[in-house]
């Protein structure tokens, strides 16, 4: 009842009267205190136990109930929060003013064991939280030692309310991008190593080869975003989570000799995937996020046939070999007033094929080398299409933007194709290969201008009646 009753005069004083004596200015819960200084923080749990964190070597980690990782930017929170929580509703005991001092402890609701417990440079601390202040919005805190009570937005106190699933590190790897030198990845039948040379990645193992660039940061960028969603504190036997056969096995090797390793095991029935991080212990990432990595060695390759800007092109020739010898050539170039072929292409067909061409890759490779018979088979001996795109300057001088020889289109696979100045046979996946000429037919079907459909003859007059004779 007493406690009923000193809670209505505060929430009455507060509303009539607004803040207390800190109107002017905030007034922290522990004075002098800032977030480098926090060396362990310890949280109450609602089973009663304790959760707590340290800092090693600058780094969080969790020493209760187990020894795990430490997610930086939630254990930099806590201690931020700690540091940092102020207010300007403070009832201090002190104050000049009897309406602002505190009523008893219990009349807030801190009489309660501290929920969180700290050190900060060398000197042990305890934060009390009490009940929700009448006013709403707010709860009620006191720093343990201290007669004052604050009156703390609610949002601030909720972020001491971690549990142990929050707080634990989930990312499977933590590391700078730009400090990345190697990526090494093996699955059941085959392994490759990406190897940083310069700004670009180069395939090391099992052959010298461009890297895929786009496929190599979207790679790095997935496994910067990996994340457990459970931890398997006590997982089943290793050949149940397919970890004893892994899928795919990747290590990361950064500047200056860090290391990290990762392990993926089978499909789990709740699309998750069994994983182990380094030493730690095992755990369940999302289905979806493994599916994305790279399946096989070719998918890591640079399989670019073309790589310009479209609008640098200034000229192309197309030239078709039909199976009887049939040959057609086809000119474009660009003007002030667009592309002009010979023969004629249909209006907005020529900017479109260049376009289409400025960024051609392969999405797989057919062959690493073929003889004159075989690139025959494959329809590139000789090529049934090939375009030559050139820049500013005149004649063979001008800058050669791409070289790209076409041939058979196999479904399932492909449109074979080679650039002059590689050796492998590239497959374009087939939806891409619709918006290019393949053959002399298909060009002039789909790309060459039609002929204007013949004036229609004009229609016969309309018969006129004649007018009746006049009768005498």
């Amino acid at each position: 009842m007493v406690a009923a009753l000193a809670g209505g005069a505060l929430w009455w004083f507060e509303l009539r009267e607004g803040p207390g004596p800190g109107d002017d200015a905030t007034t922290k819960v522990f004075a002098g205190v800032n977030a480098e200084q926090i060396e362990w923080i310890e949280l109450a749990q609602s089973d009663g136990k304790s959760l707590r964190l340290e800092k090693r070597g600058g780094a969080w980690r969790i020493t209760q109930p187990i020894d795990f990782a430490a997610d930086r930017m939630a254990a930099d929170g806590l201690a931020s929060g700690l540091a940092d929580l102020a207010t300007d509703t403070v009832y201090d005991p002190a104050a000049a003013d009897a309406a602002l001092h505190p009523e008893p402890p219990e009349s807030y609701g801190l009489t309660r064991e501290p929920r969180v417990r700290f050190s900060a440079a060398g000197k042990p601390r305890a934060l009390r939280i009490g009940d929700p202040a009448p006013s709403g919005g707010d709860t009620y805190v006191a720093a343990e030692g201290d007669a004052r009570v604050f009156v703390i937005p609610s949002w601030q106190t909720s972020a001491f309310t971690k549990t142990l699933q929050e707080l634990r590190e989930a990312r499977l790897f933590d590391f700078e991008r730009d400090k990345l030198a190697r990526i090494a990845l093996a699955w059941p039948d085959a392994s490759a190593l990406l190897e940083k040379k310069g700004e670009s990645w180069q395939l090391s193992a099992p052959l010298a080869d461009s890297a895929d660039e786009v496929v190599v940061q979207a790679l790095i960028s997935d496994l910067q975003g990996l994340r457990a969603e459970a931890f398997l504190d006590a997982p089943p036997p290793a050949a149940e989570l397919g970890l004893d056969k892994p899928s795919l096995r990747i290590e990361l090797g950064l500047d200056g000799g860090a290391s990290y390793a990762l392990v993926l095991g089978g499909a789990r029935e709740n699309e998750r995937v069994a994983a182990r991080a380094g030493t730690s212990g095992a755990v369940e990432v999302a289905r979806s996020a493994i599916e994305r990595l790279p399946k096989d060695v070719t998918a890591l390759r640079d399989k670019t046939l073309a790589s310009f800007v479209s609008s640098d092109a200034q000229r192309f020739t197309l030239t078709f070999a039909g199976a009887s010898g049939e040959m057609l050539a086809v000119s474009g170039e660009n003007g002030a007033d667009g592309w002009k072929t010979q023969p004629p292409m249909e209006a907005g067909a020529a900017s479109a094929l260049v376009a289409e061409i400025a960024s051609l890759s392969g999405v797989g490779i057919a062959a690493e080398s073929l003889g004159p018979a075989e690139l025959a088979a494959f329809g590139l001996a000789p090529a049934r299409a090939r375009l030559e795109v050139r820049g500013a300057g005149a004649g063979d001088a001008a800058k050669l933007l791409a070289d790209v020889r076409l041939g058979v289109l196999r479904p399932g696979s492909g449109l074979a194709a080679q650039r002059a100045d590689r050796k492998p046979v590239y497959w374009i996946d087939e939806s891409r290969a619709a918006g290019l000429p393949q053959s002399a037919e298909q060009f002039r079907e789909e790309f060459a201008q039609k002929p204007a459909a013949p004036n229609a003859a004009p229609a016969p007059a309309p018969a006129q009646s004649k007018a009746p004779t006049a009768q005498p």
